[in-house]
This record gives C-alpha cells, structure tokens and sequence, in this order.
C-alpha cells in the first residue's frame, strides 16, 4: 500500500459526494428541471404586480365602527384608516409616493372613479371596500383640512402647515 492510497480514496469518496449532491439537487430543482417532467411538479402559485387586489386598510382600528361621528372626523378616521395618509400625506399635501390631493383639480365626480380604478401604484378601493358613502366622507374631510389649512395659515412654510393638521387632526380651533 503506497502513501497515497488514504488520500486518494479520501480525494475519491468528497469527490462522489460532491457529485452526487449536485446532481441530486439539479435533478430535483423545479427551476431547472420544471419543463421536463412538469406532471410531477405543482408550482406555487404566483401573484404579479399590477394585479387587482381589493384593499383592506394597514390594520388600524376599523373605521366603520364610529358611525355616528360628524362626516370630516368620519373621514379623517377613514383617510388614516384605509392607510390613504400613508402615500398623501396627513393633509392630503403629498408624499413620496402619493400626488398632492388638489381640491381645485379633483372634484367628487373624478374622486370616485380614481379611487376605485387605483392610477399608478394605488391600491384598488372596491366598493365592497369604501361605499360611495365612505368616499363622500373622505372628500368632505379632504376639503374641511384643505380650507382650514389654507385659510388659518396660509400654507406657506413647513411649521405652519405641520401646526394646521395638528390643529385639524385634533379638533382645536
């Protein structure tokens, strides 16, 4: 037995393992092997971007039970509700990813369609969803921040428009 014999099996049986793992792993690999033997295989199903998901709100507290608030505290529970102050901003004044909510542009005949077809990467709001009624209430909410924002403060710097939707989110005068 030469000095070689241990380290040539050794080398031999990593290098049958080795071989054998990869191939093991190749032949069962859906994602390689998936059109050859597709009757064996069931794919996960996929969901793909742009698809139509109703959308439920981001898991706050759930807005239709206060039912007997006035139309704008209605709405302002269902603007952060339904997570629209996620991508518009607490005032409706825009983010990073949701436009400005401009009043004078948007009228409740365009408000509706738009929210319920969801432009761009906008959640889609069926009517199963938010009723017409629960729209009504959001753009009432919408319009009362917008005259009071403008109104009271003008809107011209940060500090005032952050002190306004304070002022508005809360109640006080």
């Amino acid at each position: 037995m030469s000095r070689f014999f241990v380290p040539a099996v050794f080398l031999a049986l990593i290098s049958g393992l080795a071989f054998g793992l990869i191939v093991g792993v190749v032949a069962r690999s859906p994602e390689t092997h998936a059109n050859v033997r597709p009757e064996g295989f069931d794919r996960t199903p996929i969901s793909y971007v742009g698809e139509e998901i109703p959308y439920a709100g981001i898991g706050l507290a759930d807005p239709r039970l206060a039912l007997n608030a006035d139309p704008v505290t209605r709405g302002r529970l269902l603007f952060l509700g339904y997570g629209c102050a996620a991508c518009h901003g607490l005032a409706s004044q825009g983010g990073v990813i949701g436009p400005n909510l401009d009043l004078e542009e948007l009228d409740l005949s365009d408000f509706r369609p738009t929210v319920r077809s969801g432009p761009g990467g906008m959640p889609v709001f069926t009517e199963e969803v938010l009723s017409d009624d629960d729209l009504d209430t959001i753009y009432a909410f919408l319009k009362a921040i917008r005259q009071k924002t403008s109104a009271t403060f003008g809107g011209s710097s940060w500090g005032t428009l952050a002190n306004a939707i304070e002022r508005a989110l809360t109640g006080a005068n």
